[in-house]
């Protein structure tokens, strides 16, 4: 599969200005190459809609962005009333520069959307229409990112929830070294330049790529196992996910699906933050199990460096003792990585490499610690 060079440069570029956010990037680019929707749920400063513009610019287009409030009204989304036309009895909003003409938005707060706001948005997003003094006008809208600190309990944003295939829990940085480098970085920029021509073609080559049937088997053995842990996604929201499978597969420059590209919907089928990764363990464990592997060792290193920072206010002879542990679990964890990497897949082995640059991290950034404020000898 001929995949376009610069859409791999442009995921190299993302990856190098928003450390951590591997899944994020990968998910925004895969829903832009089948025109679905991304919610980004997380804290204020988590660099969400730095992230959305700088893809925007990539595609040569100027991203719709609005904040939404209760008070909101459609006019916000939709453009102001043409007073030519009410003087003419009739509601024609001016969407010049507003989002029925937009490739791509960002809202921000996107559940604080009234009644009148959410009907809008629901048409918007799903029919790619609008209605304008009573005629549906259809919108070139590719892709709607919305961002939220907190996912909604009203039955009524229900509808708006599902319209967004991808659901990222995106939180702030782990890793020391990425913060400091995030906190002396300039503002992310980005060389590489797609245009709208180059995304249609892509999205087009997407269309093409074979659904083989060990992926379809894959998928039902997959959601079968979701439902006995009680994990339960509508038929509607599994067959939206086959582009975006293809999606991922374009990405990885094959021809044609595997079950390895149902890695994405560990992003796709969880409802509440807390279920997310009880379903990426679940759905690594079924499709990727060096993947499931990896993720359960960087989970136990940072919970052991975790328990040693929190001894260390208070308890000196203890913090120590578990420090030491720590270290030497973190560098016993990376080298079981490394022979992990080795036969891995290429994909897998990204992940496996990602994994052990943290617990590199992690062990570096603990016995600096122990080293300069406790006297221990770094344990190499």
């Amino acid at each position: 599969m001929q995949v376009h060079p610069q859409l791999q440069q442009l995921r190299d570029e993302l990856r190098a200005c928003f450390p951590e956010w591997q899944d994020v990037i990968d998910g925004a680019i895969a829903a832009l190459l089948c025109g679905e929707h991304v919610l980004l749920v997380g804290p204020p400063g988590t660099a969400k809609s730095a992230l959305v513009r700088t893809i925007a610019s990539v595609f040569g287009t100027v991203l719709f962005e609005r904040l939404l409030t209760r008070t909101s009204t459609p006019e916000e989304l939709l453009g102001p009333m043409s007073l030519q036309a009410l003087d003419e009895g009739r509601f024609t909003h001016v969407t010049t520069g507003m989002l029925p003409e937009a490739l791509f938005a960002f809202i921000d707060d996107v559940f604080a959307a009234s009644s009148p706001v959410l009907n809008y948005l629901l048409s918007l997003m799903d029919e790619r229409v609008f209605t304008n003094d009573e005629a549906l006008v259809p919108v070139p809208l590719v892709s709607l990112f919305g961002a939220t600190s907190k996912l909604p309990t009203d039955a009524a944003q229900e509808h708006l929830l599902d319209r967004f295939l991808l659901r990222f829990d995106v939180e702030l940085l782990h890793q020391p070294g990425n913060l400091r480098a995030v906190l002396t970085a300039p503002e992310p920029t980005i060389s590489t330049v797609l245009g709208m021509e180059a995304l249609r073609a892509m999205q087009a080559a997407v269309a093409n790529v074979k659904l083989t049937e060990e992926t379809l088997d894959a998928i039902v053995v997959l959601r079968d196992a979701l439902k006995d842990e009680g994990l339960v996604a509508s038929d509607r929201r599994w067959k939206k996910s086959l582009r975006l499978v293809q999606a991922a597969a374009f990405l990885e420059e094959e021809a044609e699906t595997s079950p390895e590209d149902l890695t994405i919907l560990g992003s796709v089928l969880w409802r509440y933050p807390h279920e997310r990764p009880r379903m990426s363990r679940l759905v690594n464990k079924l499709i990727n199990p060096a993947v499931y592997e990896a993720s359960e060792i960087l989970e136990d290193g940072r919970e052991a460096a975790a328990k040693a920072n929190a001894l260390k206010p208070q308890h000196r002879r203890a913090y120590l003792a578990q420090a030491t542990r720590a270290l030497l679990l973190l560098r016993a964890q990376v080298e079981m990585l490394v022979r992990l990497s080795e036969s891995a897949s290429r994909r897998t082995r990204s992940i496996i490499d990602s994994a052990i640059s943290e617990l590199n991290e992690l062990h570096a950034t603990l016995a600096r610690d122990v080293h300069s404020t406790q006297g221990l000898k770094l344990l190499k």
